[in-house]
């Protein structure tokens, strides 16, 4: 059985596979850390800000 991650990020193309895979590692890690602040569940500075950086990425459009 997927895991929610999985069901919600394993589709999702970005046009470029290391975003692809960064979606699915901050996926996994936002499921696991449900309701803990961002600092918690990134508990490294560098993946921290990584994080940050890739929610602010504006290399694509949502589909609407």
């Amino acid at each position: 059985m997927l895991e929610w991650w999985e069901k919600n990020f394993a589709t999702c193309e970005l046009g470029d596979r290391r975003l692809n895979e960064r979606a699915m590692l901050i996926g996994k890690a936002l499921s696991q850390g449900f309701g803990k602040a961002l600092s918690a569940i990134f508990n490294r500075g560098t993946v921290l800000k990584r994080a940050y950086e890739f929610l602010l990425t504006q290399k694509w459009s949502s589909q609407s």
